[in-house]
Formats: structure tokens, C-alpha cells, sequence
């Protein structure tokens, strides 16, 4: 079938009130909540003409063997220059103890891969974190093993600690040097290095999930860890076409998987394998009848396969970093939608309760099951180097009850959440929600062809980059703050997340400016066809222009009611009130637009195609991919009447 898509479907508080409590205390009374050490004065030390690594070097009373470990690791001279660095730097006891733990008498005798991997562990490159930076969960840039270190908070004789991967604890108030910071840590950081489906199997707590996930095979879809053969790409430029911008470090594998408890199972009569499979048949049975009758677990289509893989998706999510705050009104619920590796399955993770909720549905009086924090009274982690895990309050499913959700939801995406690789290799939360001072043109990253795997790259002539973005500012009226764009003769295809069949309205979400381009929009039909959709994008123009028409509320005379109808006549919507550029909300913005691309009706469920192609002609135009919408017919055309909400 021509123009046939191709493109493989990969299938990946105990932080509540009391730590946002202890938190606060900490942060107010700093002295007193830490141990006592001679080696800490009232403020951060500033060693004038010192580095981190000059300090570790002219402390060795403190930091000997971590420095020789530094030395071995040939990261002398790095820590010696005027890059930016938090270091964790263990002290020589917690070096000693390290030794013991890993069967060896002395840091000559550990293997140099590993020496090298645990050095990296306590480094954190172009970064200074403060202590008033150190707040409860995972740290917003990762270590140079490209691995997130989490921040904890723990009482001990009394007093309140710092604590680094639930038991590193520090020891000090960090000692300021020209290039960074250096904290004490009285245990060295020793992450897990297994697959995620290793760890799992060591929680005696989720032992039930653990047996089904092997037996299922679905632990074998875990195993990987990072792509040998990606290599970053030399000196890569700009969107400017002159400054030398980034390119990803490194391409990581990453899932996150969302676990019942065996309390949890008992509580709905689940005590073993069997009855797990007969609740998964009771469930999805009706879901998918035509496969009612596939007695191997093993099969992706069976109702326990289905059931376990209904709980992962494929990119690591840490606790604090499942919404996106930057840029977002104070008032609004923050969402996430996200694909499972139950194929052609998605669910919704929102904040209604302040923690994180998946498939809650407010309307229908659907509650959903909520994500819990870690357990930071547990020795061991729950991440490794190939994921996360987080147990859940409920028993998950993809059941009818979701799927109206979904259909009665209109499904905003913004453009990075629906490449995996961003969130797992550090990038999309590099920033946090705080990107301001950290943007320019060599501050963005460029991305090699097929380091994306949700991108399908027809034209050779396209380039890819990821922008940060700029927090609250009249230049950045973006969704999240940040965006993707393409430069050049682009033509690419990029996939979005399955939807259950039915007819959406899909709409595609930008800024316009004079730097921008002319694009051509193709959507997959029913088939699986990309169809061209409307006429070109000229996304150079700005709303107000004639050939749009926009007009602020405040300038008519029924707040805009009548301007959204010839808006969307002209195939166009106003942005969000639920993203803001400084005070004011997108909508507010003549340059924050929707176009509305096509309204599609597609029978099975399943994933669905957009092709991109430039009919600009400049090299240096700009497509600026800011968010998608799937929007479903029950939602922009409401069968009570009622018109589809600002947000």
C-alpha cells in the first residue's frame, strides 16, 4: 500500500506534607539539622583560586582515597578547570568500607571500569547544587554516569540529614570552590547496575508481580541498557548555523514500571499466580473477546501478558519528574499521557491529589491508582541503570472505564514527552522548571539521525534540535516552556501514541515569528496512508494578521465566544489559558496558535502518523514543534452542547 508506514511500535507522599514539613525545617535551621562537623562554619567555605579538585588534593585528612580514586579515574586535570561541578566526595572511612563491601583490600584492587564507574557516581557535571538546592527527589541533571542521584531526607539522633540514594548521607554544609561545590558523604553512592527486572526480584514486597513478569517473558523485553553503537556527533551547529551546539551523550534504554504490593493483590483476593490470571482474564477478556481463548502467557495478546505490560512504559520516570511545571498556570491540573508496552495502550498521569494519579477520571467519579513516593526507609533503591520502579495503591488495568476516559479527554502532548529518549538520557528535565539563564544556541541539542526512535527521517537535508526554553518570558510562549524544531528542507515523520478507535480532531500547537517556515501536514487515514491535510502552515505569520483574524477577548464584546467560532472556521484555535508566558496565558498571545490540522475517524486502535515537510525553501527556517492534540469528537463537539473548555 503506498506511502505505508513502516515505522516499528517499540514496546518502557512519603514525600508528602511531612517531608515538604521536614524539608522546610531543614532549609530554615540548616545548622542545626546536620551532624556536627569542625570541618563546617557558619556559611559556605570559599577557597579563593581553588577547584574542586585542587580542594579534594589539599584535604587529604578528608578525601586521600577518593582523590586517588579521582587520579586512577584520570579526572584530575577535568576537576581542575573552570567547568561546573557538584562533587559528592566520599570521606576516606566511608572509602575504607567501600573496599570491604566489594571483597577487596585496597582501591588498586578494584577493576578500573568499575573505580571509574563508582568516581562517576559522585560527579555532577556543568551544575552547582547548593544546599538549598538539595529538595526532596531525583536532582534535575545526572551524573556523568548519565544516572539521576535522589535527594532524601532522614532523622538521625534527632536531627535532620541529608541523605544521597537513600543512604549516603552528608556530612556537611558543601564547601564552595571556583568551579563548584563539595560535599562530605559518610558512605560511598553505590547505584545498582542491574536490569530493573533484578531489582524487582529483590523486593520481597512485590514478589507476586515479580513471579508474573518473568514467567510472562516480559521481564526479557528489560534487559537492555544502552545503544553500543550510537556516537555522538563531532561539533554539531546551532539553529543559528554557526554556534556549536550538543548532542546527546549518550542513547540509554530506560522503563519505568508500576508495581502492586502483595498487600495490595491480597486486598482484591489475589494471593498467587492463578488467581492473578484469572483477575487479568476477568478483565481484559472483555476488553479484547477475539483473544479470549490464548492460554499462553507468554503471548503478547494474553490477558496476564497484557496485564503486566499494561504497567510499564519505555522511559525512566522518576518520582518528581512526572510533570512539567515550567511555564504553567499556578491553577491548572498537570497531566502526562503515556505509552504502555501493552500494545496499542496508553494511560493518563495527572496531579488532582498532589501526588501523581494514573487514569483518574474527575467527570465519571473515577478516582485511579496513585503512584507512591519511595520508601526512604528502605536500604535498597528502587532504580537501576536501565530504570525505576514505583509501587502503586491499587490494582492497575486498561478496562472500559479508561478507554471512556480517553475518548472523553482531549490528549495533549507535549512534543518531547513523546520521545522516550529525552526523558531516560537526561535531557527533556536537564533544566528542571527553572530553564532561565541557561538558553542559547549552544545550549540546545542537535539530534544524529534515528537517535529518536519515534522519528522517521525521509530527507537527509533535516536537522532536529530540542530548545529548553525560557521560563515566564515574552519570548518563549510555549507549552512546558520548551520545544522542538526542524531546520532545513525537512521531511520527517514522527509518531504519536496509540488511541482507541474513533474520530479525533488533530491539531498541532505553536509559536509564530518571523524566523519560522512553511510546512505541509500529512496524516495517517484509516489504512495507514499519510494523506497531505489542508493547506501549507506559514507559520511566519502571526494571528492578528487578516488571513486569521484573531482578536483579544478583552476587544469583543463577549469575550471572544464568537471569535473562537470564526478562528476555528479559518482552522485555527487560540492557545491554553493553562500555559502562561510571564503573567499572561497563552491565549493572550497572538502568537501562541493551534492549527487544526484534519479531523480523522480511525476504526482500530493504535498508534497514528504525522509527515512534516518544509515547502519553506530557507535553510535556516524554522519549524518550532511545540505540543499535539488528539482531541475526540465527544470533547470539541460535545453532545450536551457545551463547548470545549480554554485550558
Amino acid at each position: 500500500m503506498k506511502n505505508k508506514i513502516q515505522m516499528k511500535s517499540q514496546s518502557i507522599n512519603r514525600f508528602r506534607f511531612v517531608y515538604i514539613l521536614l524539608g522546610c525545617l531543614f532549609l530554615v535551621s540548616f545548622q542545626g539539622c546536620i551532624i556536627d562537623s569542625d570541618k563546617v562554619g557558619d556559611s559556605f567555605y570559599t577557597f579563593k583560586g581553588n577547584t574542586v579538585g585542587s580542594f579534594l588534593e589539599k584535604h587529604p585528612e578528608t578525601y586521600s582515597e577518593f582523590w586517588r580514586a579521582v587520579k586512577k579515574a584520570d579526572l584530575e586535570d577535568l576537576l581542575k578547570t573552570y567547568s561546573a561541578y557538584t562533587c559528592f566526595a566520599p570521606n576516606d572511612s566511608a572509602m575504607y568500607n567501600y573496599y570491604k563491601d566489594q571483597g577487596v583490600s585496597s582501591l588498586d584492587e578494584l577493576p578500573a571500569e568499575k573505580l571509574k564507574y563508582m568516581v562517576y557516581s559522585h560527579l555532577i557535571p556543568d551544575k552547582i547544587y547548593k544546599s538549598i538546592d538539595l529538595i526532596a527527589g531525583a536532582l534535575s541533571f545526572t551524573n556523568m554516569n548519565s544516572r539521576y542521584l535522589v535527594v532524601g531526607f532522614k532523622a538521625f539522633n534527632g536531627t535532620l540529614n541529608i541523605v544521597i540514594n537513600t543512604n549516603s548521607m552528608v556530612l556537611d554544609k558543601g564547601n564552595e570552590v571556583q568551579n563548584g561545590v563539595v560535599y562530605t558523604l559518610n558512605k560511598v553512592v553505590t547505584p545498582s547496575t542491574s536490569a530493573i527486572p533484578t531489582i524487582i526480584g529483590g523486593d520481597e514486597r512485590i514478589s507476586l508481580f515479580s513471579e508474573a513478569l518473568n514467567k510472562t517473558g516480559v521481564s526479557d523485553s528489560l534487559q537492555g541498557l544502552r545503544d553500543e553503537n550510537y556516537v555522538p556527533e563531532v561539533n554539531p551547529l546551532s539553529i543559528d548555523g554557526k554556534t556549536i551546539c550538543r548532542s546527546p551523550k549518550t542513547r540509554k534504554i530506560g522503563f519505568t514500571v508500576f508495581i502492586e504490593s502483595n498487600e495490595v493483590f491480597h486486598a482484591h483476593g489475589i494471593d498467587n499466580l492463578e488467581d492473578l490470571k484469572r483477575y487479568a482474564a476477568s478483565v481484559y477478556d472483555k476488553v479484547y473477546p477475539e483473544d479470549a481463548g490464548i492460554s499462553d502467557i507468554t503471548d503478547r495478546r494474553n490477558s496476564l501478558n497484557r496485564f503486566v505490560s499494561y504497567h510499564i512504559i519505555d522511559k525512566t520516570v522518576n518520582y518528581n519528574n512526572f510533570f512539567y511545571r515550567c511555564n504553567m498556570a499556578a491553577d491548572v491540573t498537570l497531566y502526562e499521557f503515556m505509552e504502555t508496552l501493552c500494545p496499542n495502550t496508553m494511560f493518563k498521569v495527572s496531579n488532582e491529589t498532589s501526588g501523581v494519579v494514573i487514569n483518574s477520571d474527575v467527570a465519571r467519579g473515577v478516582t485511579g491508582v496513585t503512584v507512591l513516593p519511595m520508601d526512604e526507609n528502605r536500604l535498597e533503591g528502587q532504580d537501576t541503570e536501565n530504570g525505576v520502579y514505583h509501587l502503586i495503591d491499587n490494582v492497575l488495568v486498561y478496562d472500559q472505564k479508561v478507554i471512556t476516559m480517553l475518548l472523553n479527554t482531549r490528549i495533549r502532548m507535549d512534543a518531547a514527552s513523546l520521545h522516550p529518549e529525552l526523558m531516560t538520557n537526561g535531557i527533556r528535565y536537564e533544566k528542571g522548571d527553572n530553564p532561565s539563564g541557561v538558553t542559547g544556541a549552544a545550549n540546545f541539542y542537535k539530534f544524529p539521525n534515528g537517535y529518536l526512535k519515534n522519528v522517521k527521517v525521509i530527507s537527509s537535508n533535516t536537522r532536529l534540535y530540542y530548545l529548553q526554553g525560557q521560563k515566564s518570558s515574552s519570548s518563549w510562549v510555549n507549552y512546558q516552556a520548551d520545544e522542538m524544531m526542524a531546520q532545513g528542507e525537512f521531511d520527517f515523520i514522527m509518531r504519536l501514541p496509540p488511541v482507541p478507535a474513533g474520530t479525533y480532531e488533530v491539531r498541532f500547537g505553536y509559536t509564530a515569528n518571523t524566523h519560522r517556515g512553511v510546512l505541509q501536514f500529512y496524516v495517517d487515514d484509516d489504512n495507514g496512508d499519510l494523506i497531505p491535510r489542508g493547506i501549507p502552515l506559514n507559520m511566519k505569520r502571526a494571528a492578528d494578521e487578516p488571513a486569521i483574524g484573531w482578536l483579544s477577548d478583552a476587544s469583543t464584546l463577549d469575550n471572544g465566544v464568537e471569535m473562537d467560532k470564526m478562528l476555528r472556521n479559518r482552522g485555527y484555535m487560540k492557545g491554553g489559558t493553562s500555559y502562561m508566558a510571564g503573567t499572561i496565558s497563552a491565549r493572550s498571545w497572538k502568537e501562541a496558535m493551534r492549527r487544526i490540522v484534519c479531523t480523522e475517524t480511525w476504526n482500530h486502535d493504535g498508534p497514528h502518523y504525522l509527515r512534516f515537510k518544509s515547502v519553506s525553501g530557507d535553510n535556516l527556517d524554522q519549524f518550532m514543534i511545540d505540543y499535539f492534540e488528539l482531541v475526540p469528537t465527544n470533547v470539541y463537539n460535545n453532545p450536551n452542547g457545551q463547548p470545549e473548555d480554554r485550558l
